[in-house]
Parts: C-alpha cells; sequence; structure tokens
C-alpha cells in the first residue's frame, strides 16, 4: 500500500512540473541537449576515447559534460535527441534503442533494429522526435528501416526501407517514459538513405513529414495531427539524383526545403533547394546541381535567419544565399580543410544549428573535433568560422541530433490559419565578451514566434532597440539585463544577470559552484575552460604550468568558453589557475596525450 502512494504520489508530481512548465509550453525547447558519441571502446578502450557527452544550452549558452562512463548508446551518425518544452533531457535514441533521460533503456525501448542489424539503423537522420499535437505529455518517434537492394544504384545497394510509427508517454515510470505505440508500420516503400525532415505545419500546430524515395525526385508527405500520422499524397518534382549520405532540412522559416546528398564512390554529389508551402506540403520550384566533393562524407544546415545555406562537402564549405535571385551561382568557398589529422582527416561533415544560433560541424568521420560558425547570420568572413573550434571528450562519428525548428509558429493569415493559434514571441538571447575590452558586450538576438519590436534594457538605465546591439557597461557590477519582444498578439521577457566582477559565491563554495571547469580531460591539442555562466571577467587569466611548475602558457580570459592551445607541449600533467590580479579563483588538473 505504501509503494503504491508513493506511485501514485510520483505521477502527480510528475503531472506537476509538466504543468509548471506549461506556462512555458509555446516555448518548445525540445532541442536545448544533445547526446554524442558512442559507448565502441567499452571493455577495451584504455585512453579515455569512447564514450557518451551531453550538450547542454540551458539558457542559450553550452555546456558540455562527459559522460564517459554512463550509458551504452551507440549514437553512430543516425542520433535522435528529445527534450521536454521547458529544455530539460527526456531521451535519445540511436537506431537500436530509446534511452531515458538517466540513460538507461527505456520500458518498450529495447531492441528497435531487426536482428540482422547487430548495430542498428545507423544512416544520416533516420529518425525524428516530434511532439504530438495537442498533447502536453506524449511524444512520437518517427524512424525508418534500412535493407539492401541488390543492384539498387551504381554506389551503393543499401537504402531506406519501412517508416515506422512510435508514440511515448512522458508520465509513464515516474517520468521516465514508456514506449507506449511500438514501431507502427506508416509506410512501406524502398527509401532515400535516411534524411527524414519535418516542418510545422502553416496552422501552427501539425507536422509535415517529407520522406523520398530511393529515386530522389519523388516525395512522400505526411502529416502528424492529434489522431496521429497520415499519409497525404506523393509528388514528383526535379531530376533523378543518386542517393547517398548527406542530410535533409527546412529552413527556419519553413520557405524553403534543402537536400544534400553525399555520394561518394566516385559519382558528383547533389544539392536541391525546393521552396515548400506550409499549407499544402508541396514543394516546388526545384533548384539543382551537381558538383565534385573531395574528402568524402558531408552535410549541411542554415542559419536562424533562414539566409544563409553552409555546405560542408569534405574538405570545403560553401556559403549560398538563399535570399539571391540565383541561388545557386551564390555559391562560395568559405573555408578548406587544413589539413589536421586526429585518427581520422578533420573534414566538415555532418552539421546542426544550435539554439544558441551557432552551427557546429563534426570535424570528419570519427574525430574528436567540431568546427564552429560563431555567427551564421552574417556573410562570410563576418561569419566567423573557426575550424576545429571545440576538442571533444570522446570520439565522435559524424553524429549530430536531427531536429527540426520546433519554434515555427502559423502563418498569421494565411488560408491555413484556421486554429486561432497566436505567435506569441517569445525572447532568447546570448551574448560574447570582447576579449580586449572587458566591459564590451556583444548581443544576438535568438527569439522565435515573429517578433516586431526589441527593447534591451541594460539593467544601468541604457536601453536599445536594435537586435544585435553592442553595449560598454560603465565598469565593475551586476547588471540585470533583459530582452523584450513583443508583435501584435504579445509580448515576452527574458532577463540574465551579468557579473563584472569576482563571483563571491565561485570563490567560497567552489565545490559546488565551480567558477570554471575544464574539458576535454584527457586532451590531445587543446582544452576549453568553460567559466560560469553570467560571470564576465576583467582583469582574469588562465595560468598553466607543466608539471615541474613552469609557466608554459598565459592567456587572458573572456566570458565562455575558452579555448587553451597547447600543441607545441609534450604529453603529460599540467596545472591550470585562473588569476585575477594576483588571486588564484580556480585551480584544476588536465592530462595531455600524445596524437595517435
Amino acid at each position: 500500500m505504501a509503494w503504491l502512494s508513493n506511485t501514485f504520489f510520483m505521477r502527480y508530481f510528475i503531472v506537476y512540473l509538466l504543468l509548471l512548465c506549461s506556462s512555458f509550453l509555446h516555448a518548445q525547447l525540445h532541442d536545448y541537449n544533445w547526446m554524442m558519441g558512442y559507448s565502441g571502446g567499452e571493455g577495451t578502450d584504455t585512453t579515455n576515447e569512447f564514450g557518451l557527452m551531453w550538450w547542454r544550452f540551458e539558457d542559450e549558452s553550452l555546456e558540455i559534460i562527459d559522460h564517459q562512463a554512463v550509458g551504452e548508446a551507440t549514437l553512430w551518425v543516425n542520433n535522435v535527441t528529445f527534450s521536454d518544452s521547458c529544455g530539460r533531457l527526456f531521451c535519445y535514441y540511436d537506431g537500436e534503442n530509446i534511452y531515458n533521460q538517466v540513460h538507461l533503456t527505456m520500458d518498450s525501448g529495447a531492441n528497435w533494429h531487426e536482428t540482422e542489424y547487430p548495430t542498428g539503423w545507423i544512416a544520416p537522420q533516420l529518425g525524428l522526435a516530434l511532439p504530438i499535437p495537442n498533447s502536453e505529455h506524449s511524444m512520437s518517434i518517427i524512424n525508418s528501416t534500412t535493407n539492401s537492394f541488390p543492384d539498387l544504384t551504381p554506389i551503393s545497394n543499401i537504402a531506406g526501407e519501412d517508416l515506422l510509427f512510435s508514440v511515448i508517454d512522458l508520465l509513464e515510470n515516474n517520468g521516465l517514459g514508456k514506449v507506449i505505440l511500438r514501431k507502427e508500420e506508416a509506410l512501406q516503400d524502398t527509401l532515400d538513405f535516411g534524411k527524414l525532415s519535418a516542418c510545422r505545419h502553416a496552422n501552427g500546430r501539425d507536422w509535415w513529414i517529407i520522406v523520398a524515395r530511393y529515386t530522389f525526385n519523388e516525395f512522400h508527405r505526411f502529416l502528424l495531427t492529434p489522431t496521429g500520422l497520415e499519409w497525404v499524397g506523393t509528388q514528383q518534382i526535379g531530376d533523378k539524383v543518386i542517393i547517398g549520405g548527406g542530410q535533409a532540412f527546412f529552413t527556419p522559416d519553413g520557405n524553403k526545403h534543402i537536400r544534400y546528398n553525399s555520394v561518394g564512390g566516385g559519382e558528383q554529389d547533389n544539392l536541391s533547394i525546393f521552396d515548400f508551402d506550409r499549407c499544402t506540403g508541396l514543394l516546388s520550384n526545384p533548384r539543382q546541381e551537381a558538383f565534385d566533393q573531395f574528402g568524402g562524407g558531408g552535410g549541411a544546415a542554415v542559419a536562424k535567419g533562414s539566409r544563409y545555406l553552409y555546405l560542408g562537402a569534405g574538405i570545403h564549405l560553401y556559403q549560398y544565399d538563399l535570399w539571391a535571385a540565383d541561388i545557386l551561382s551564390s555559391r562560395t568557398l568559405v573555408a578548406e580543410y587544413d589539413g589536421f589529422i586526429d585518427f581520422n582527416p578533420t573534414t566538415f561533415h555532418s552539421s546542426q544549428r544550435g539554439p544558441d544560433g551557432k552551427i557546429y560541424i563534426c570535424g570528419g568521420f570519427g574525430t574528436r573535433y567540431m568546427h564552429v560558425i560563431h555567427n551564421p547570420n552574417a556573410p562570410c568572413p563576418d561569419c566567423r568560422i573557426e575550424q576545429r573550434g571545440i576538442e571533444l571528450p570522446t570520439f565522435n562519428l559524424g553524429s549530430v541530433p536531427n531536429y527540426p525548428n520546433y519554434r515555427l509558429g502559423p502563418i498569421d493569415g494565411s488560408p491555413c490559419d484556421t486554429l486561432g493559434i497566436d505567435n506569441l514571441p517569445l525572447s532568447r538571447w546570448r551574448y560574447e565578451q570582447d576579449t580586449l575590452t572587458p566591459f564590451m558586450v556583444q548581443f544576438y538576438d535568438l527569439s522565435d514566434y515573429e517578433p516586431a519590436t526589441w527593447s534591451w534594457d541594460f539593467g544601468e538605465g541604457s536601453s536599445s532597440m536594435d537586435t544585435l546591439p553592442a553595449h560598454t557597461f560603465p565598469g565593475p557590477g551586476t547588471y540585470e539585463v533583459c530582452l523584450t519582444v513583443s508583435n501584435a498578439n504579445g509580448s515576452d521577457t527574458k532577463c540574465k544577470t551579468l557579473e563584472f566582477t569576482e563571483p563571491v559565491i565561485a570563490t567560497q563554495q567552489a565545490e559546488t559552484f565551480p567558477l570554471a571547469t575544464a574539458f576535454p580531460n584527457p586532451f590531445r591539442q587543446r582544452f576549453s575552460l568553460s567559466l560560469r555562466a553570467g560571470w564576465l571577467p576583467v582583469q582574469a587569466n588562465a595560468m598553466v604550468y607543466d608539471a615541474m611548475g613552469r609557466p608554459v602558457l598565459n592567456q587572458r580570459l573572456s566570458a565562455g568558453f575558452n579555448t587553451l592551445d597547447l600543441s607545441g607541449h609534450p604529453a603529460g600533467v599540467y596545472t591550470w589557475r585562473v588569476e585575477e590580479q594576483g588571486r588564484v579563483l580556480e585551480v584544476g588538473k588536465v592530462v595531455k596525450i600524445g596524437n595517435r
């Protein structure tokens, strides 16, 4: 009886948490956690190079947590990670099993693949996670399978087969979830090699899902509604192309559908750009090109502003202007692989736009690096591409989560705007501290649901109406910075505290509130010091000492991530300190290991 009462209490406690989050339900922060890496070296790994890592984007600030010893997932290319509306990790799917937020196999989520595929279904974008419309406590997993088809293409006889639909109840098992509808067959056909993509319907509630056939000029349309997944029809458009790896997705505004096929095998890669009608789910106006690719693999992503497309084709990274009269002619080479090898070449592979507005690109197929485009809404070189901008705590095999734009509302006033759903603006933003002028901060608006006006309050009497203001604060102190975004339907405000001083909490309670954390550890070339969110150092430096206590690096620190390069130093144990005007604020040790 006690167990029953505890279970009863826990279920209603979970319901309470969901209701507490429901006031922010339109936030739809389902992409705020990324699980990556794979536990492929378990039992044989002696260098801590395998395992999982957890990327968290709380408050639009990236934190990477090393989970080498946790979980058994093998996120090889195929990757579905889903958070609840408030941005709390809920589950992830690797093509083999569905795992809950405590990294255990979910109830009824085991053995997702068929027995003849011992590593699961691992093609890129073989799965999608979408909230069930009009439900606060259920979600869906939509996935395709893979199989062998003799003489299917000149390159490979592997293609997609079958589309499956599943439903998970978020409340079951005290909030750990349970699969309540498992792998219901929605389509039986020979399909493209992964590349499932979704876009919000113009009514602001339902979801379009586009599934390409292996001919790649025929597309199945599905609609996810409160009653389930419905096949709507098939459309034939554009030229046939050879299928392969790569990625498919919609622009954040939902106006275009983009498909990049990374073929290999001596064949040309191909890019297709279609206009998309969010009312009918139909594609139109195909623009297609084929081009040579060198280096193998590839992927693409679009900046939040829906203007710039970034295509990583092996050793080349291109930028396209989707607003140009001739999009394909706007292609510009903006970066070229610099030759760095980390077991595999760190080329340009699968890509994903983060909740912080940056674009993260896998550094090849099985490496410990990610490339970063820090300002993708700007034309390059102002887009600020940083090759190997993040050294990862574990190997990553070309894996980033497959996310649609969860924060896309209705097309107000369109023929499909029939449900009375309004674009209520959602305030989101991030900031960057100037590395040379510590009181100067660049702010980036990330707001959603069509804001029309922006009002910044910098907490010291100054304000701005810009979307990307740069502001210089008067001096040391703590400032509450707020952004209010508004449109005809309402307004929303988000505030964050910025501290231009030594954080007292961090120095007095370092074990509970660390001022800085180091990752990866061990590292090969570079490691990062991640400063506590909200702290903007004024005169702080990172000092690194070798095992003999000799200083080997002295670097000025700024808010957020700080990359410390020790590529010219030997393997061994190093001590790092965060120092400010002679005071030591934080101390730690890292281990540098040799290259393979």
